[in-house]
Formats: structure tokens, sequence, C-alpha cells
């Protein structure tokens, strides 16, 4: 039985970076985590944090391997971690490929098989109990609109339970 190599990634600023161009690739392939960059592989704090947490890389600050406590406090320097990460790592478990949506005024681009193609939505996270202006709402709506994609809210509880909302122009 041949025993499972895991890819070893580099704490850098906001990012992990593996450099092993195997392995590097084999995880950047299909599930396309990360971007690849001269045949390394850069994460963001949040794909090295659910990488690590199913075993798929660990992450050295040089000597030292950063335990999942230690990358989830780095990661939550962002502000945002702790309601962005439960939609990631739900989406992630239902086989989506998730992107920054960042260029799109949200949290997420989604895509359903392959980036080769265009994501199908854009996720956008909520806290229950938080604020959605009317405004904010169809500024996402209308931009998703724009660029052919489907608005998804998703509304997090107190309880990381996520309830997912398509928001869509209706013409009369």
């Amino acid at each position: 039985m041949e025993e499972k190599e895991t890819a070893v990634g580099e704490l850098f600023q906001n990012r992990v970076i593996v450099s092993n161009a195997r392995l590097a690739a084999k995880l950047h392939g299909k599930r396309a985590y990360g971007s690849m960059e001269d045949k390394t592989l850069h994460l963001s704090l949040l794909e090295a944090y659910y990488l690590v947490s199913i075993g798929k890389i660990e992450v050295r600050e040089g000597t030292m391997t950063l335990s999942l406590e230690d990358l989830r406090a780095r990661a939550q320097e962002d502000g945002e971690f702790s309601i962005k990460y439960p939609v990631y790592k739900d989406l992630r478990d239902r086989t989506y490929i998730v992107k920054t949506g960042f260029k799109y005024g949200c949290h997420f681009r989604v895509y359903r098989n392959t980036v080769d193609e265009h994501a199908e939505y854009l996720v956008h996270v909520l806290v229950q109990h938080g604020t959605l202006s009317s405004d904010e709402l169809m500024t996402h709506v209308r931009l998703a609109h724009s660029v052919k994609k489907t608005m998804v809210l998703a509304l997090l509880d107190e309880e990381n339970d996520i309830n997912y909302y398509a928001v869509d122009r209706l013409s009369l």
C-alpha cells in the first residue's frame, strides 16, 4: 500500500507557498486550490487552513510546523475569517470549486466543475441578525446579473448552520 505524501507549505506573510512542483500541481489540479505561479502553489490562509484541516498539507514557519490553531489565529487577522470559513468549508465539502470574489464585491466565486468555465455563482456571506441594506443587495444582484452569474446569499447562524438563498432580478 502506497503511503500518502503530505505537501508542505511555507507561511509567507498572508500566503502559504507550496514549492514542491509535483505536489503543488496535484493540489491545484482538479480542485483548483490556490494559484500556480512559476511551478509553486500560492494559497490564501483560508485555503491553507481548509487543506490542513483535511490533512492535505502542513504549514511551516521556518522550522516550526504550525498547528491548526496557530494557522487559524493567523487567518483571523482577516477579520472576516470566522464568517467566511464555514461557508468555504461547506462549499468545498460539497465539491464546488471556491475562489475569491473580491473583484465582484462579494466573498466567493463558485464553480460547479472546473475553473476553465465561468463561475456559476457569486456568494456573499451574511450573519444571522446582521444587516444588508437594500442598496447593497441591489448592487450584488445587478453585478451578478451583468456577469451572468447567480447571486447567492449564505446566511450563517450562531451554530454555523448555513442557509443559501439565490437572489435574482424580477422583471414584470
